[in-house]
C-alpha cells in the first residue's frame, strides 16, 4: 500500500502566506486492495491541523493509476464539514483529465455550487508556477513524468528567476562555505543516500544512462530549490546527476596544478615508487579543503560499488573510467583525454608507465581506507 505521506502532505506557503496542502492521485493504491474509507479519515485528519485558518490544496490528477469509484467520492465530499470548505481558498487540479472535470461539475451542481468558484484547473507545472512558489512542493516524479506529455521544460515567472538555489555550476564556497562550515552539499548527500540505499548492487552503476528528459526534469528541480525524492527515480538518474554536479563545477575537483605535477613527474627519469605515497604528497595537497572533502564523499561511495563489483561489475577500473573525466579540465581537449586515461596499476600501486590522472583516480578508489 502506498503511504498515506505520499498520498497527502503538507506543502510549503502558497503567495499570500496560506499553507498548501498537497493531494496526489498518482499514489492512490488498488482500491481492490486497500479499504478507501481508511484513506479517507487519514486524508480527513491530515486535513485537520489546516482547516482552522485559510489554506490551499493542490491536486496532482496526472498519472493516477487507480480511481476510487464515484459512491466513495460523494460520500467524500459530503464528510467535509463546513469549516474544510469555507477556509478553502484555492484548489488547484494539476494535469486534470476528464474524469475529475466531470467529477467535480457534477458535485458543484448537486452539492455545492460555490466551490466551483474555488476551483482552477492547472495544464502544466508552468502554469502551477503562475499562481503557487513551485519550489514550496515536493513535486512527485509521476508527476513530473505526466509533465512531459505537455512541455519539456518547466518555465518559471520572472519575478521566481532566482539563482540563490542553483545546484549545478555553482561554487563549492557557495554551497559549502569558504571554509566548508556548511558542510556537504545536501544535493551530494542526497545522491549518496540514495546510492548507497538502492543502487550499489545495481549492474551498471555510473555507466548507464537513464531517460534524458526525466534527467532534465530532476535536475531543474534541484536547481529551483524543490524538495526532490530521489528514490522515486530511477537510481541511474542519481549517479548521474552527482557525475554531472562534478564535471560542471567552475573549478575541477583536481585543479591543473595537478596536471603540472604529473606531467613533471612523467618527464623524469625515475619515477615514483609507490603511487598511493605519491597521491598522498604530491598530489591530494593541491587540492582546495572544500574539493577535499567533497571529492572523498565521492571516493567512500566508489569504493561501496567497487567492493560489490561481482554484482554490478563495476570494478575500480571501469570506475576510474567513468569518473575521471568529471573531475577535471583541461583547455587542451587531447590532454584532457590523455590524463582522464586509466592505466592498468596493480593493486599495490607500483607505477609502469606515465602517471595518469585516470590511474591516481582507481589507485584512490581502490585504497580508499588508506588515503588519508
Amino acid at each position: 500500500m502506498a503511504s498515506s505521506d505520499n498520498i497527502i502532505y503538507r506543502a510549503g506557503v502558497d503567495y499570500e502566506s496560506r499553507p498548501m496542502v498537497v493531494l496526489c492521485a498518482c499514489n492512490l493504491p488498488d482500491p481492490k486492495l486497500v479499504d478507501y474509507d481508511t484513506i479517507l479519515r487519514v486524508v480527513l485528519a491530515q486535513l485537520e491541523q489546516f482547516v482552522e485558518n485559510d489554506y490551499t490544496i493542490v491536486m496532482f490528477s496526472g498519472g493516477a493509476v487507480h480511481r476510487p469509484g464515484w459512491g466513495w467520492l460523494f460520500k467524500a465530499y459530503r464528510s467535509l464539514n463546513r469549516r474544510y470548505k469555507k477556509n478553502l481558498k484555492a484548489l488547484y487540479i494539476v494535469h486534470p483529465s476528464t474524469w475529475p472535470r466531470l467529477l467535480l461539475s457534477t458535485m458543484n451542481a448537486v452539492v455545492s455550487p460555490k466551490f466551483g468558484q474555488k476551483v482552477h484547473y492547472i495544464s502544466t507545472l508552468s502554469q502551477l508556477a503562475k499562481v503557487v512558489p513551485l519550489n514550496q512542493i515536493n513535486i512527485p516524479g509521476a508527476v513530473y513524468q505526466y509533465n512531459l506529455q505537455f512541455e519539456d521544460t518547466i518555465t518559471l515567472p520572472d519575478d521566481q528567476q532566482d539563482h540563490a538555489h542553483r545546484v549545478f555550476g555553482a561554487p563549492l564556497d557557495r554551497l559549502m562555505g569558504p571554509n566548508g562550515e556548511k558542510g556537504l552539499p545536501q544535493f551530494v548527500q542526497d545522491c549518496i543516500s540514495n546510492l548507497v540505499s538502492n543502487g550499489l548492487y545495481v549492474e551498471g552503476l555510473f555507466r548507464r544512462s537513464p531517460s534524458s528528459a526525466m534527467l532534465k526534469q530532476v535536475r531543474a528541480a534541484y536547481d529551483r530549490g524543490n524538495p526532490v525524492n530521489l528514490a522515486e527515480y530511477d537510481i541511474h538518474i542519481s549517479a548521474v546527476l552527482l557525475k554531472l554536479f562534478l564535471r560542471e563545477l567552475p573549478e575541477p575537483i583536481f585543479p591543473t596544478s595537478v596536471y603540472e605535477v604529473l606531467q613533471e613527474t612523467n618527464r623524469k627519469e625515475s619515477e615514483p615508487k609507490n603511487l598511493l605515497d605519491f597521491i598522498r604528497s604530491e598530489v591530494l595537497s593541491q587540492v582546495t579543503p572544500n574539493n577535499l572533502v567533497l571529492m572523498m564523499e565521492v571516493f567512500r561511495l566508489l569504493k561501496m560499488v567497487a567492493d560489490r563489483h561481482e554484482s554490478n561489475k563495476m570494478t575500480p577500473y571501469n570506475l576510474a573510467v567513468v569518473i575521471t573525466p568529471n573531475m577535471l579540465r583541461h583547455s587542451d581537449l587531447m590532454q584532457e583525454i590523455a590524463l582522464g586515461g586509466v592505466g592498468n596499476k596493480s593493486k599495490d600501486s607500483e607505477v609502469v608507465g606515465a602517471v595518469t590522472l585516470g590511474t591516481v583516480v582507481k589507485v584512490m578508489i581502490e585504497n580508499y581506507d588508506d588515503i588519508l
